[in-house]
């Protein structure tokens, strides 16, 4: 988030790292242009996007915020909502970044992509691990396009593609406090799959 020239909250970051981020763009929420109006004073908070939470699979958790430009009463605004993200939650996946960094890890080093999701202990279908490392798969060639402006991606001997990646996602993130996943989507404002 940057501030305006004339005082006015710019929203740059849709993706935020944390709960405290989310809370200062709270606070300043009145004073935030509506990124489709530009019209200032006219947002709420609007709820909740929730979705299933992988450690207790019975509870729901928060995957994101919704904000409404306002257009009821007498407020201006243009009626759209647009969604504020936790880093740590992957867009349509029922995995955090947490495990799905981990489960990625565990393919590339044992080749085997169902042994490696059952470490998860979750509780999706023998399919899932599949579908997941297919859209890591074709999501590749974006992640290491946005990741070649931050740092030049490291030499493995091993080669192949996916191994590159993820070394070239640890060399990016892998001194911060957030994992390299979440890391990789505060930073870049782009989901990671």
């Amino acid at each position: 988030m940057s501030w305006a020239d004339d005082g006015e909250t710019v929203i740059k970051s849709r993706i935020y790292a944390s709960e405290k981020e989310l809370d200062e763009f709270y606070a300043r929420l009145k004073l935030t242009p509506c990124p489709h109006c530009n019209q200032t004073g006219s947002l709420i908070k609007h709820g909740f996007l929730r979705g299933y939470d992988h450690e207790n699979q019975l509870q729901k958790t928060t995957r994101a915020a919704r904000v409404f430009c306002s257009n009821r009463n007498r407020a201006s605004g243009c009626g759209r909502t647009f969604s504020l993200s936790m880093a740590e939650r992957i867009r349509r996946l029922f995995l955090g970044a947490e495990s799905l960094w981990l489960f990625l890890q565990l393919v590339v080093s044992t080749g085997n992509k169902l042994a490696a999701f059952r470490q998860l202990d979750g509780p999706l279908s023998d399919s899932a691990p599949y579908r997941i490392w297919k859209r890591f798969v074709r999501a590749q060639a974006a992640i290491r396009a946005a990741l070649i402006p931050l740092c030049s991606p490291p030499v493995v001997p091993s080669g192949n593609p996916e191994s590159v990646t993820l070394a070239h996602l640890q060399k990016a993130f892998g001194g911060q406090s957030l994992n390299p996943i979440a890391a990789f989507q505060a930073k870049l404002q782009t989901f990671f799959l």
